[in-house]
């Protein structure tokens, strides 16, 4: 009987030959929404953080971003910088589907009228000065084991068993207090691999989850705006294996462990910007003086027929608190 953990196979149902993210699925007509389905507030408040940064920096600079499926982030980002005419920066996504870079070269030509560069992975990306990554939504899609009081899943003939976890398994549950739930096995080498990218570098990632271990599953499918939670309770193994059957069609996703990740860039290191809510790090990034801007540049009678996006980003009901910002970089970023 042929048997893969459950990391392989979530790896195989997003990334592989059929897989999850080959085609665009975010927005009204997709699965879900993101920061970036609300509208261009969320690119441009991460465009004034970036262009308060970009004053003390030199040389070759690019801004990536990792993630980007239709590439709507980078290109708000890049249109903010380009309306207060900052204009020492490249900009890349960084995908390692051809289908979706033409979609994001495409669309940031035909909002920008400039080059969007694309690499399929980190070590592709040319040789910069300085690298300043985003992402949106990136960190819940690494594709990761499920484990159980030192058991982990496969998947064994079209069902999910558990069985005694592997080393390395038991060591990150160990490490961070998980007995229950997720664990992303990429985390550690992506980020030491992204710190190798430029002598300068920043990463700023969006992302829904919690700042520890819940010690329970999160693990869940979104399909056409509805949730499906992949185990009936989530303190137990009991799961719905119909949805095993849903292989490539619904996003698959969880909550992301923040401490896990903290960890994962602390050791290349870097040093910790801010690791917050989502409506406290939007804040103090900038929020208010971005909206004033775009009332200076757009009107106020344009800006509150689209004020109820910002609340929408900040709201404790919405966004705000279930997603966490957070920012590492390993150069000293000016306050």
């Amino acid at each position: 009987m042929e048997s893969q953990s459950f990391g392989a196979f979530m790896q195989e149902w997003l990334y592989g030959e059929n897989g999850y993210y080959r085609a665009v699925r975010v927005g009204k007509k997709g699965d879900f929404y993101t920061n970036v389905s609300v509208g261009k507030f969320f690119g441009f408040t991460l465009g004034i953080y970036l262009q308060g940064i970009l004053k003390s920096l030199k040389g070759r600079i690019a801004i990536i971003e990792i993630g980007s499926e239709k590439g709507d982030l980078i290109a708000d980002i890049a249109e903010f910088l380009s309306l207060n005419a900052v204009e020492n920066v490249e900009f890349w996504t960084l995908e390692p589907l051809k289908t979706l870079q033409e979609v994001q070269k495409k669309n940031f030509q035909t909002r920008l009228q400039k080059e969007l560069k694309t690499a399929l992975c980190l070590e592709d990306l040319d040789k910069l000065d300085v690298a300043l990554f985003v992402s949106n939504e990136l960190l819940d899609a690494f594709a990761c084991e499920l484990v159980f009081k030192g058991e982990m899943a496969f998947i064994e003939g079209g069902e999910l068993v558990f069985k005694e976890a592997n080393a390395e398994v038991l060591e990150l549950a160990k490490a961070f207090n998980v007995e229950i739930g997720e664990i992303p096995l990429g985390a550690f080498d992506f980020a030491n691999k992204l710190s190798k990218v430029a002598p300068k570098w920043l990463f700023l990632s969006f992302d829904y989850g919690a700042l520890e271990a819940r010690n329970s599953f999160s693990l869940r499918l979104y399909l056409r705006h509805e949730t499906h939670n992949f185990f009936l309770n989530p303190t137990s193994k009991l799961c719905d294996s119909a949805l095993l059957n849903l292989f490539g069609q619904a996003d698959l996703t969880y909550d992301v462990n923040f401490t896990l990740w903290k960890e994962a860039f602390l050791r290349t290191g870097a040093k910790e910007c801010f690791l917050s809510h989502q409506n406290r790090a939007l804040v103090d990034m900038g929020l208010d003086k971005m909206c004033e801007w775009y009332i200076a540049h757009f009107g106020l009678e344009n800006y509150m027929a689209q004020s109820a996006k910002v609340r929408t980003l900040i709201s404790p009901g919405s966004f705000g608190e279930r997603f966490f910002g957070m920012c590492f970089a390993n150069f000293e970023i000016s306050k």
